[in-house]
């Protein structure tokens, strides 16, 4: 993890949410590559999450009702993660890391995969890298900025793949492990 390119921003009021970005190394079948992850710091109001600690996402949706803001690929994954296949504007895309739990019961949150123990690493550093104000503050990071980050069609500086391929990769193995 790179801990010098944590930005963040501020999502909404009520709840407090703040939104952030980090970059990452993430290993795959072809080799390691620099990642950029999506996390929000929670309010610790739904789903028995901790307030103050900062879970993954997918994005943010954009457009009320069915997926469509994403690239095909994440899209055909929310929609298969969610009760109904839609999601209203400003949703973060979270689904794809609440999948069921196993008897080994793991904090909901950061998958039901071989990725849980990384993700849950990555968001207890952000919660101490943002109370110790250890980040960019990045005013122009809201839903569209992030959405439009973690699809890039281009190459980080030593990467064989895009950000948008990677990203898309790093969700295609924790869907491929989803337990619904």
């Amino acid at each position: 993890m790179y801990e010098n390119t944590f930005r963040v921003n501020k999502y909404s009021k009520k709840p407090f949410r703040v939104i952030g970005l980090i970059d990452v190394d993430m290993e795959f079948y072809y080799g390691i590559e620099k990642v950029t992850l999506a996390f929000y710091r929670s309010s610790g109001t739904n789903n028995n999450k901790i307030k103050g600690l900062w879970y993954p996402i997918v994005g943010i949706k954009t457009k009320e009702g069915e997926f469509t803001e994403f690239s095909e690929y994440i899209n055909y994954v929310l929609s298969s993660t969610t009760l109904d296949g839609t999601g209203v504007k400003g949703w973060l895309a979270k689904s794809i890391f609440f999948g069921k739990q196993g008897e080994d019961w793991q904090m909901p949150g950061f998958s039901n995969t071989k990725h849980y123990e990384s993700l849950y690493y990555i968001g207890k550093t952000l919660q101490s890298l943002y109370n110790t104000k250890n980040y960019e503050l990045m005013k122009n990071l809201n839903a569209s900025e992030m959405n439009r980050v973690l699809s890039l069609t281009e190459k980080y500086y030593g990467n064989n793949h895009t950000q948008r391929e990677n990203f898309e990769k790093f969700i295609e193995d924790i869907f491929l492990e989803f337990k619904y």
